[in-house]
């Protein structure tokens, strides 16, 4: 409850700083030149390599439909400004972008916090947000964790492109207890991150919804590194699994504290599990098991991984593929409308079916400004590596 509140109280402070130029919005689009959409991203702070990741995904998609002729007979302009992983920095972005660069649309941070500051912003200047932030209250303010089938109302300027925090949590604990046969869980979050907290929240209704027992709960402030205190309690406690939904750092830190310990639980993640914590943790993080969006033994996926490598001699992470995924959303959103008009645009995001991204096929529900009938993979950790260990588990719609 404090940390929804503090959210909130932040959301309310950055609103009111730009309130004064909320009617700004730049002036109509003339038709000519190239069609400008805004892109914000964290590229120097703590999560840099998913921001950077990012973007070129959504370079590589940009330079690849300009040298096709662009859209609408004009070429695509992004203009990107570094976030910093701040909510203070991702409203200074997002309002920069779209009363000084007069763009038609936004791709904005991955992270939750970013979200919830931004989502306000872009409801009072109506113009799209994009975004890969899986916190419920991004797209749904008035969502409450205790009451996740009644979402609230939507936010109509924000949309959703992978599942959500309830969902995520949803997959990775229904295949704990479906597949891998748990009963006891506890779990490990810092409720200073939405999305962790979310995904923690998610993770507590889930299991009550299918009849087991959350031994433990504990949680960690932002900064945090040592995690020994709550993981004896863990041990002592001696769940099945041990839920982890945090950040890179966090995730491996409580993986090699874990091992340190002598835990003997399973520990299961979310889609943070991923790059680059296979080189912070080490053989810690083996067995563990975490959903992700992607897998590289997906035949699907080749023929992106081989164009990102050739482009950047390098192999594509999760985000690589976020970015050219979302940046083709809004594209594609733009060819429907017939439009640079940020409204047609908007209602063209909204009645979104069937949008064929690299990742998976996108369907909008308008309810929620979610997608819907997305899968993920559940992938393991077996030495230092990740293999995926069920391909599109719950390919059922999980709300």
């Amino acid at each position: 409850m404090r940390r929804a509140m503090a959210t909130a109280v932040i959301a309310a402070m950055l609103l009111l700083s730009v309130t004064a130029v909320v009617s700004a919005t730049g002036t109509p689009d003339t038709g000519t030149g190239t069609i400008k959409i805004g892109m914000y991203q964290d590229l120097s702070a703590g999560t840099a390599q998913w921001g950077t990741d990012s973007k070129k995904g959504a370079d590589l998609r940009v330079k690849e439909i300009n040298a096709a002729g662009g859209v609408l007979g004009r070429q695509i302009e992004l203009v990107t400004y570094d976030c910093k992983g701040t909510p203070t920095e991702s409203v200074k972005n997002y309002t920069r972008l779209v009363q000084e660069d007069q763009v038609v649309a936004v791709y904005g941070s991955l992270n939750s916090n970013t979200g919830l500051a931004v989502g306000p912003v872009a409801e009072q200047m109506k113009i799209a947000v994009v975004t890969r932030c899986m916190d419920e209250r991004v797209t749904t303010p008035d969502f409450k964790p205790e009451t996740p089938d009644n979402p609230g109302r939507v936010n109509p300027y924000v949309f959703l492109l992978q599942p959500s925090c309830y969902q995520q949590s949803a997959m990775i604990a229904g295949y704990a207890i479906d597949e891998l046969k748990f009963n006891t869980f506890a779990m490990l979050f810092t409720p200073s991150n939405a999305y962790s907290y979310m995904m923690a929240k998610g993770f507590e209704y889930y299991l009550a919804k299918r009849g087991k027992k959350l031994v433990g709960s504990f949680e960690f402030q932002a900064g945090d590194l040592d995690y020994r205190a709550q993981l004896t309690k863990v041990k002592e406690l001696n769940p099945d699994a041990l839920f982890v939904p945090a950040y890179v750092t966090e995730n491996a830190n409580s993986a090699k504290q874990a091992k340190e310990l002598g835990l003997k639980a399973t520990l299961l993640g979310n889609n943070s599990w991923f790059e680059p914590l296979d080189e912070v943790a080490g053989e810690s993080a083996d067995g563990a098991y975490f959903p992700l969006n992607i897998s590289r033994d997906n035949p699907k996926l080749q023929w992106y991984i081989e164009k990102y490598e050739k482009e950047y001699g390098e192999k594509p992470r999760l985000h690589s593929f976020s970015g050219w995924d979302d940046i083709g959303f809004i594209l594609e959103a733009i060819k429907k409308a017939k439009s640079t008009d940020p409204q047609k645009i908007r209602n063209a995001m909204e009645e979104m079916k069937k949008y064929e991204g690299v990742i998976g096929t996108i369907n909008m529900d308008p309810a929620t400004h979610r997608s819907y009938g997305l899968t993920m993979s559940i992938l393991k950790i077996v030495g230092k590596k990740f293999t995926t260990a069920e391909m599109a588990y719950y390919p059922k719609q999980v709300k």
